[in-house]
């Protein structure tokens, strides 16, 4: 019996030993870990500290630095600034206003971009939203203020001929606010002094896709079809017409609209000799009510000089004369003139050649006489032959195993008895004339 109560007497004591010793842990843990998020969080509350005091640091340093900018591009003269007094306006901004004008009269166009990109990021940050409420404008009166001023700055430099500090002045400000009209018409104004008209055309009529109305929008269309017209006037009155129908090609990629530019081109044409070129362009223009009655005068100068003579060179060979013409619109040959031929001719090499780059017919064979004896041959027929504008449709050529080394073959009477033709031997020309 005394071995039983001191077996449970044992179990008792070591039940209550080991919850003494699971407390114990317990208890310990607990206060570790509350050891332990006290220190993180008297780690953090430091570093929250520290890190407000590193933010106030840089803030000042970024102050002082802001401070030493304004001061090196900072202007005593105010003159031209009057909005001193607006409830909006801080002295900061002033200062900002002031080491602009400073910057654009150093003509530090880079330091002048940067201010004025933090100019307006200040008012919108800070008044934006009430000034539209109460001005119903996105513009502070700074900006508009430093605009006026730079923008001035522009057209002195421009008038003093200093383009390359100019065009920097430019640049620098559309780089700030690219749909700027006044800086853009100014852009086409340096172009122009700088006797560079295409460009400043081709500025002017861009002006239209950085407008956002209609009335703008054609008013920026009509100050660049009056630039154009300045251009034409100036090259029509020295006759340059050559440099006249190349104005007309580039401007009409941004005006194909613009009727004036297809009656120039026409006119150009016609001065330069190129008459079928002349006659296709001055079509579109004949039922035009604008245009109807001088281009119809033109047609009829056109189609008058198209039945003149026309002296087409040739080359000499002995007592032969040989003549470049065109098949198809696509391949070139050289032909000697052989009155005695009643059909044109081409050599086999030329033929296979003109096969590769056009379409030709079959018609026949035929035996043919020529200055070279008689020959048989098989006749073809093309859409076009053309010499120097002289065009017959349907041309029919015979084709032989004739081979010359000096030419593709013979031009005959098929194409010569279409027109009043002669040979100048003399200074080796061929007289075309329409009948």
């Amino acid at each position: 019996m005394s071995r039983i109560i001191l077996v449970i007497t044992l179990a008792i004591g070591l039940i209550c030993s080991v919850a003494l010793n699971f407390y114990l842990v317990i208890q310990l843990n607990i206060g570790i870990n509350l050891g332990t998020i006290e220190s993180e969080f008297k780690q953090l509350s430091a570093y929250l500290n520290n890190d407000k005091s590193k933010v106030q640091s840089r803030n000042l340093s970024r102050n002082q630095s802001q401070d030493q900018s304004q001061d090196q591009y900072s202007d005593n003269d105010n003159s031209g600034y009057s909005n001193s007094g607006s409830e909006y306006v801080t002295k900061s901004a002033e200062q900002l206003v002031n080491s602009i004008k400073k910057a654009i009269t150093d003509k530090d166009y880079f330091i002048a971009g940067d201010l004025i990109n933090a100019l307006a990021n200040d008012f919108k940050a800070d008044y934006q939203e009430k000034y539209q409420r109460e001005y119903r404008s996105e513009h502070s009166p700074e900006l508009a203020n430093v605009k006026r001023f730079w923008l001035k700055a522009t057209k002195t430099l421009i008038g003093q001929k200093h383009y390359s500090h100019a065009e920097n002045s430019i640049s620098a400000y559309l780089a700030f606010r690219s749909d700027d009209s006044d800086f853009l018409y100014q852009q086409v104004d340096l172009y122009w002094q700088q006797q560079l008209p295409l460009l400043a055309i081709k500025r002017a009529y861009e002006v239209q896709y950085h407008v956002y109305n209609e009335a703008e929008n054609r008013s920026a269309i009509n100050f660049a079809r009056e630039l154009v017209q300045q251009q034409v006037e100036t090259l029509i009155t020295n006759e340059h017409w050559l440099e006249l129908s190349d104005l007309v090609e580039e401007v009409q990629v941004f005006d194909s609209q613009y009727l004036n530019l297809q009656w120039l081109f026409a006119r150009a044409q016609y001065q330069l000799g190129e008459f079928d070129y002349a006659l296709n362009a001055i079509q579109p223009l004949l039922d035009e009510p604008n245009y109807k009655i001088k281009a119809r005068l033109l047609l009829a100068d056109i189609e008058a000089a198209l039945r003149s003579p026309q002296s087409i060179p040739l080359n000499r060979q002995g007592e032969h004369f040989i003549v470049q013409g065109l098949i198809n619109d696509s391949y070139n040959v050289s032909l000697m003139i052989d009155t005695g031929a009643s059909i044109s001719l081409l050599s086999e090499p030329a033929f296979n050649a003109l096969s590769q780059y056009s379409d030709v017919v079959y018609i026949k064979d035929l035996s043919l006489n020529t200055a070279g004896g008689q020959v048989t041959a098989s006749i073809y027929q093309v859409a076009e032959f053309d010499i120097q504008g002289y065009i017959i449709n349907d041309f029919a050529f015979a084709v032989s195993p004739f081979v010359s080394e000096n030419n593709d073959g013979l031009l005959g009477m098929n194409f010569l008895r279409a027109f009043d033709f002669h040979i100048d031997q003399k200074n080796s020309v061929l007289i075309l004339k329409n009948k």
